[in-house]
């Protein structure tokens, strides 16, 4: 079985490889706590071992997210253009004229634009950033359908999707739903401890592996995610 790497070498190493094929990693966060970093990780590791990526961005324009991709990739920056296919769900309602932005609402659903790219074509690694769009502005009923489908492509390609969801923001009857759904569920929290903010990792689910019983203590740089070498046992 294909293992994909996220990127950060220490989450790699816990994993025994990376994360198992046919997967789908719900990576719940607080908000700060770098889920979005991850996602740069993970898709900049795709892109240097030539993968297709599909990015869907619904918090942050993709020219913003395209340039902290390059910036991260160095070398491999010219394959971030070519490998990866975004879906922006930002721009257009930040940038486009009231009257216009409309018109472009009763013609575009995002939602059924999402899925309508799934159906018609094939990724290596999908990142959905961040789910927490979708139920706040569809039926959880539709968005908990979509989950369950993003299950079927994945097992349909082979590949991984890795969905952002940020934490306490929903219903817990619908967090634990998408939960059950997913293969493998990551949790990024943020502690307060005395002076400082402390940023933590955890593995609650993971399916087809031995979960990992470490909490990871990490910080986030202008090199991404750096994890420490403290590490506490559950």
């Amino acid at each position: 079985m294909r293992s994909f790497k996220t990127g950060v070498v220490t989450i790699d190493g816990q994993l025994r490889g990376g994360i198992p094929e046919s997967s789908v990693v719900l990576v719940l966060e607080d908000p700060g706590a770098g889920g979005e970093i991850l996602t740069y990780h993970f898709t900049v590791e795709g892109v240097k071992s030539g993968e297709k990526v599909l990015y869907v961005t619904t918090d942050e324009p993709a020219e913003y997210i395209l340039k902290d991709l390059i910036e991260m990739a160095g070398s491999d920056a010219e394959k971030v253009k070519t490998n990866v296919k975004f879906l922006d769900f930002v721009s257009g309602r930040i940038f486009t004229p009231a009257k216009i932005k409309e018109c472009l609402k009763k013609r575009y659903d995002p939602f059924n634009a999402l899925r309508n790219t799934l159906n018609t074509q094939n990724f290596d690694r999908v990142v959905i950033n961040n789910l927490t769009y979708f139920f706040l502005h569809y039926p959880s009923k539709d968005v908990i359908q979509l989950v369950e489908d993003f299950s079927h492509y994945a097992k349909r390609d082979k590949s991984v999707f890795l969905v952002l969801m940020t934490k306490g923001m929903l219903d817990s009857k619908v967090e634990t739903t998408v939960k059950h759904i997913a293969d493998a569920v990551m949790e990024m929290t943020i502690k307060e401890m005395e002076n400082e903010v402390q940023r933590r990792l955890k593995f609650i689910k993971l399916k087809r592996a031995i979960v990992p019983k470490i909490i990871l203590r990490y910080d986030l740089s202008d090199r991404g995610i750096v994890m420490e070498s403290v590490m506490r046992v559950l």
